[in-house]
């Protein structure tokens, strides 16, 4: 019986890594398919190279949710500080992943400024 509670609760957590991480890459493709993005590279840069960084959390297992979650606080912000723009779509899948991720513990991502991009890479 608990047996079947753990392989439950597995694939809830496989289907909700799969989902993030999808949303994550289309956010990262995103500002290739923008033109204003693609100007303004520079701004833009340590927010896209960021959510690169949290991908590879996925293929490496490092508490990915816990990731994504600070990448949102990271990326609101960046863009508070610097007053840049996200387009709609990036601004929806913002808050898809601020969904998916808002109930993950916290406690095992690197506590850094919240503006760092240095607390995606492995120390």
């Amino acid at each position: 019986m608990i047996n079947f509670f753990v392989n439950n609760s597995r694939k809830k957590r496989e289907q909700l890594d799969k989902e993030v991480y999808q949303y994550l890459n289309k956010f990262y493709n995103s500002f290739f398919s923008n033109i204003y993005n693609e100007l303004n590279i520079n701004k833009y840069k340590q927010i896209r190279d960021a959510i690169g960084l949290v991908m590879r959390k996925f293929d490496s297992h490092d508490h990915p949710l816990a990731y994504t979650s600070k990448l949102v606080m990271y990326i609101q912000a960046r863009i508070a500080l610097h007053h840049l723009h996200l387009t709609n779509q990036q601004q929806k899948l913002m808050q898809k992943l601020s969904e998916k991720t808002k109930y993950v513990n916290l406690n095992y991502v690197y506590t850094s400024p919240l503006d760092d991009a240095r607390q995606f890479t492995n120390i």
